[in-house]
Order: C-alpha cells, then sequence, then structure tokens
C-alpha cells in the first residue's frame, strides 16, 4: 500500500511534501487516528528519508515500521537497518504531538541516533534531542520536550525518579509519556 502511493508523492516538491505531512497532523487533532493515516505518513515519511537522509527505507524496513506502530517486537540483524526503520515509526508518533522516546543501550547509541536521523526529522518539521549521562537539567528538559528523544532506559529511569522527588515542578526534566522504541530490547 505505500509503495502504491510512491509515484504521487515523488512528484511533490520539498514544500508540498512537508505540508503533506503537517496536514496529517492536523488531521490527528480531528480524532482521525495514526492507523487511518499511517500508509500515506509512512509514504511521506519514505520519501523525506530518501531526500534528507539519501536512503530509501526498503518494504522489509518499512514492514518492520507498521510492527514497531503496533507495538511488536521487531528483530533485525546488525546491518539491517533497524535505526532507520525505527525513524519510520517514530516519525509517525511524532505526528500526535505528545512526545516520542528511543530507548537506546549506551549514552553514544543515542547522541549518534539522534543525530544520524536529524535530518529527516528536521526536514518533516519535527525537533529532535538527546539525553545523555552528565547533562545539565536544562539541557535535559529541552531535550525531554523535543517531538523525538533519544536516551538510555537507564537516564530515563532515573529522570524519572528525580522527577518524582522533586518539591519544585520547575525542576522536572521529562514530560508526559506517550511512545517509546527499545532498541536492542534484549539488552
Amino acid at each position: 500500500a505505500v509503495n502504491h502511493h510512491h509515484d504521487s508523492v515523488a512528484l511533490l516538491d520539498d514544500n508540498q511534501l512537508r505540508t503533506r505531512f503537517d496536514e496529517l497532523r492536523a488531521a490527528i487533532d480531528s480524532s482521525i487516528s495514526l492507523d487511518d493515516i499511517s500508509i500515506n505518513a509512512f509514504a511521506i515519511i519514505r520519501e523525506a528519508a530518501r531526500r534528507s537522509l539519501s536512503m530509501r527505507p526498503y518494504d522489509v524496513q518499512m514492514l518492520a515500521a507498521f510492527a514497531m506502530h503496533d507495538g511488536k517486537c521487531v528483530e533485525m540483524q546488525t546491518g539491517e537497518g533497524k535505526t532507520l526503520a525505527a525513524a519510520v515509526t517514530v516519525c509517525l508518533r511524532a505526528l500526535a504531538g505528545c512526545g516520542v522516546h528511543v530507548l537506546t543501550f549506551n549514552d553514544y547509541l543515542a547522541r549518534r541516533d539522534a543525530t544520524w536521523m536529524g535530518p529527516l526529522y528536521r526536514f518533516l518539521g519535527l525537533s529532535v534531542g538527546y539525553v545523555i549521562q552528565g547533562m545539565p537539567r536544562q539541557d535535559r528538559q529541552k531535550a525531554y520536550n523535543c517531538d523525538i528523544t533519544y536516551v538510555t532506559a537507564k537516564e530515563a529511569g532515573f529522570d524519572f525518579l528525580r522527577d518524582h522527588l522533586s518539591e519544585h515542578p520547575e525542576h522536572r526534566v521529562q514530560r508526559g509519556f506517550h511512545f517509546a522504541i527499545a532498541d536492542e530490547a534484549d539488552s
């Protein structure tokens, strides 16, 4: 179904592609579900990835993205493109405007993947940040307030605990939780 939309999406210029993505975001506010727009959104995201990252997600990566969107665990071997497949799902989920977390195995991956996939997110008008160990509170707040936040499960967990111990609401760093993808879930 996503491939069926390829030709019409590929003909759009960058601004038209972003406008289509923004129209989907507006449709979410009108009580249309992410499932209802997922095929159109994935077609746009796939084309945006090709333009911004010079990487077009393969069909198997798109299938993985649909599975992750449905909350399923996806196993992909090293080099099969799970970072890109996850980014497709992340873009869709970020349309809701509630924040998406990508939980990585270590700080290096949080920084690397946020930086690597950042051009795709920014192309679509989404903000991205990352949280790493030792980061000051203000930087953490800024990263957590992005549409997409890459962070280790450990850092996210300790930030959650610190937020619940904080006596001052302005010292809290996290916002509410909406959707997360656990990269390297077995770790």
